[in-house]
């Protein structure tokens, strides 16, 4: 490659890319695609070792927000080696639409096709190497909200996550996934004005589809029977589950404490106990951590006009100095930083 600055990639022409709308990354510079990508997922290495690199890559990575999970289209378009190590703080589901790539996760290898997809587990390191044409839809969940799902059905929490995160598509349970996997990217594509009840029509989707990804987890770890019981610990009682259901489907608006504690049906004293307890966290806490996401979320699906404060705003963070001292702190960068690379 020349010590000059490869120009972004025009518009795609034609037939739309997957996601075309929600557009957040086009460079051929690797560097930059590092950056801005590693915004949106995690920080990570990317090395070019096709034999035509610098004339093929062409980085592309279209990202909404659903539910509560983010859908993305990733392409590199030439061949390249990521190292995100371990992913931490979400599960990621893979699905090769075109070319293939060896996903390593922890103790297992994977050669991912328009026929194998790939559940990432957060737990262990992640390397791989996407071939020359390889492209993918791409689905992140956040590891508490499957985790969630998780301890419903088990009552307990696996520690560390260890599944093969092989999903033969060909097979019933895998079909499933495909198949919700292309609904909630239509749904997304063709999403126009929200109307009453949108916002809780799109979580309830998504956390069909966290079930789904739950009981591959569970199948390919033999069902859960080696989990240990001293794991039972982590449950959270049902009164603390409601308060948080309660918390997400009403980020907009004032949550007081005697108010959570009537809509899960405790004492306050009781549920302050409940969070401290099994989330080891205040509920103010609680509340805005789930604030920060889902303003977090809605930068990164908004469109070129947005406005930071206003987003803010729509998600309950009144005080906009401190909420945007919260962000940094939570995320590593001002909410304005993450706007300007969702408008790049």
């Amino acid at each position: 490659m020349t010590d000059e600055t490869p120009s972004d990639p025009p518009p795609p022409t034609g037939e739309a890319l997957p996601l075309a709308r929600y557009a957040r990354v086009a460079t051929r510079n690797p560097d930059l695609a590092r950056e801005q990508i590693g915004r949106i997922f995690c920080p990570h290495g990317l090395i070019l070792t096709g034999s035509d690199a610098g004339s093929l890559f062409e980085a592309r990575h279209h990202s909404a927000a659903f539910g509560g999970l983010t859908i993305n289209f990733v392409s590199y378009g030439t061949r390249v080696e990521i190292d995100p190590g371990c992913l931490d703080r979400f599960f990621l589901l893979q699905i090769p639409l075109e070319g293939s790539a060896l996903v390593r996760n922890g103790p297992h290898e994977i050669l991912a096709d328009p026929g194998r997809a790939t559940l990432l587990s957060p737990a262990f390191p992640t390397r791989m190497v996407w071939q020359t044409g390889c492209a993918k839809l791409i689905v992140q969940v956040p590891r508490g909200l499957l985790e969630e799902h998780v301890v419903r059905v088990l009552d307990r929490i696996p520690r560390p996550f260890d599944f093969d995160p092989a999903i033969d598509l060909t097979r019933p349970r895998g079909a499933a996934i495909l198949s919700q996997a292309r609904l909630l990217r239509h749904l997304v594509e063709s999403r126009g004005r929200s109307g009453p009840g949108a916002d809780t029509v799109e979580r309830e989707l998504a956390s069909a589809f966290v079930t789904l990804l739950v009981g591959h987890m569970l199948e390919r770890s033999g069902g859960g029977a080696a989990l240990a019981p001293s794991q039972r610990v982590s449950v959270a009682p049902a009164h603390v589950r409601r308060a948080e259901e309660y918390i997400r489907a009403h980020l907009d608006s004032a949550l007081s404490l005697p108010h959570l504690a009537e809509k899960a049906g405790s004492s306050m004293r009781s549920l302050q106990d409940g969070f401290r307890q099994f989330r080891a966290s205040t509920i103010s806490d609680y509340i805005l951590a789930q604030r920060l996401d889902r303003w977090r979320a809605l930068i990164l699906a908004s469109d070129t006009e947005a406005k930071v404060g206003d987003l803010a705003l729509g998600v309950g963070l009144n005080h906009l100095g401190r909420a945007a001292a919260a962000y940094r702190d939570r995320f590593g960068e001002a909410p304005s930083q993450t706007l300007r690379q969702r408008r790049r």
